[in-house]
């Protein structure tokens, strides 16, 4: 069937508001747990589970939406997933104590786990390989974008409006959704899942054994800048705050300029710049700069990871059909677990020397491109090189 270019362009920009909305406080509430703290008259580590008590639900949910489309339309999940997460902000903005505040993080994990794999499954079903690079980069773009935005917002406003804002957005995203054209967001996968099979094949295998890797590194540097900038080069909170925001500009440009090289020079090229950037860069954190060449490095470090995260992920949506909606999920799922065991088991070692730490994991993402060239990109396993 031939799908309407308009209907294409409608739900693109759906499938781009839904993002925005459960990336918009990300971010900005690990700048706030203090405020959130000193409102609810609790220890600021305390309060800091709330993070912990979104990540891994999302983790887990991501898996159970891809056999949800075996039954369900599109429309049907994104409503149901977008009315639960605007109910579950909307609850968080009204917490007087902590424990209702972490149920509503762990809802808001549960209903946004699905709109990065859905969105995927469409944009590979729908739209041309030939430019599919530049909808993937724009549409992890959006969550550059939303972070950017609740930061700033964070700075003037309560924290509660981190929640009031995607929650009124949530509701808009499951309007639209409920409203958006049948041909697309209509559609019902109705192909079986199966998690074993799917992984016995050495293609998918392959690649979510580089995912599972790279998040594994990549977030075992940048969750702890907060703390290396502190301890290093002992700067105040409002300059730590505008680095992390240069780095989410450069996330955005690598996302949305890696869809540009994606479809120029193919998925190959993207994987091999962004991985190559990203562990030089890396390895150069173990030095000591002065505040612009580290402004710079933090930059390319967000740049490379983006560029390399669009390359892999439009190789996610090459995948035939029947596999998509098993990739999808797994890209989602695996990149949050992961990196958050990364997290954990880098703890142990940037308390002996964060520069060793993040030189090491630097050689190891530079290692990382022996299983791309040797692993994922031979003929068999995409055409799309």
């Amino acid at each position: 069937m031939i799908i309407n270019s308009l209907d294409k362009k409608i739900v693109y920009c759906i499938l781009c508001l839904a993002n925005f909305t459960i990336s918009f406080s990300v971010a900005a509430l690990a700048a706030v747990i203090p405020s959130i703290s000193l409102d609810l008259q609790m220890p600021d580590f305390k309060v800091a589970q709330i993070i912990t008590w979104y990540l891994i639900p999302y983790g887990l949910a991501a898996f159970f939406y891809a056999p949800l489309t075996q039954r369900f339309s599109y429309r049907k999940i994104l409503t149901k997933s977008m009315i639960l997460y605007a109910a579950a902000c909307f609850a968080c903005s009204q917490a007087q104590t902590l424990f209702p505040l972490m149920i509503g993080k762990m809802a808001m994990g549960i209903a946004a786990a699905g709109v990065i794999p859905l969105g995927l499954m469409i944009i590979g079903e729908s739209y041309e390989s030939s430019v599919r690079g530049r909808l993937v980069g724009f549409f992890f773009g959006c969550s550059f974008i939303a972070s950017l935005t609740g930061i700033l917002l964070s700075g003037v406003a309560s924290w509660r409006w981190l929640f009031v804002v995607p929650a009124i957005l949530g509701a808009l995203s499951a309007i639209l959704c409920l409203c958006g054209p049948k041909d697309i967001l209509g559609k019902i996968h109705g192909i079986k899942v199966d998690y074993l099979r799917s992984w016995q094949n050495p293609s998918i295998r392959n690649v979510f054994f580089f995912i599972l890797a790279i998040s594994f590194l990549y977030h075992g540097v940048h969750k702890w800048y907060g703390v290396y900038l502190s301890q290093i080069y002992n700067m105040p909170q409002p300059l730590i705050s505008s680095l992390i925001l240069l780095t989410m500009i450069g996330g955005f440009i690598g996302q949305t300029g890696g869809g540009f090289i994606t479809d120029s020079f193919g998925r190959r090229m993207t994987c091999y710049i962004g991985v190559i950037g990203l562990g030089v860069s890396t390895m150069l954190l173990a030095g000591t700069y002065s505040y612009p060449v580290l402004s710079l490095i933090l930059f390319c470090i967000a740049m490379f990871w983006t560029i390399g995260h669009n390359g892999v992920s439009t190789v996610l949506t090459d995948f035939p059909n029947e596999e998509r909606p098993v990739i999808a999920s797994l890209n989602s799922g695996l990149r949050f677990l992961s990196g958050g065991l990364g997290f954990y088991v880098s703890s142990f070692f940037v308390t002996i020397s964060f520069q060793l730490t993040f030189l090491i994991i630097g050689i190891l993402i530079l290692i990382l491109t022996y299983i791309l060239k040797y692993n994922i990109f031979t003929n068999r396993n995409n055409s799309n090189v």
